[in-house]
């Protein structure tokens, strides 16, 4: 495991993740794939950029985007997926379900796909 792809990784708990690996694995590149929504902030991961910018890489999008997916996967030779890419707050879901589904279950299919097409650990 040297490539990582963190979804969700400019959350709250994605990005102790992010930290927390990119400190302890000094072998391991992590890619961030995150579509900044409500809960994911750039700066969460400002000083992740500054001290692990040549083992980190931060991309904008959708893990329900399969085409998306298929991009990071294929240019950063991701050999295992994390997923913290998640719609929260029950509240919300009460209001847009379908946006729930969208990620929770179907961002979690693509993922999955991904895995199996590249050979990943997911």
């Amino acid at each position: 495991m040297k490539n990582l792809l963190v979804t969700g990784g400019a959350g709250f708990i994605g990005s102790n993740f992010v930290r927390h690996i990119l400190t302890r694995y000094s072998d391991y590149h992590l890619v961030v794939l995150d579509k900044l929504t409500y809960a994911g902030n750039l700066d969460n991961l400002k000083d992740v950029e500054e001290n692990f910018g040549d083992r980190y890489t931060f991309v904008q999008g959708d893990i329900a985007d399969a085409a998306a997916v298929d991009a990071v996967m294929r240019s950063h030779d991701i050999d295992t997926i994390v997923n913290f890419a998640a719609e929260t707050h029950v509240d919300r879901s009460l209001m847009e379900p379908d946006a729930f589904i969208k990620t929770d279950v179907y961002g979690t299919y693509v993922l999955l796909e991904a895995a199996k097409a590249y050979h990943a650990v997911a």
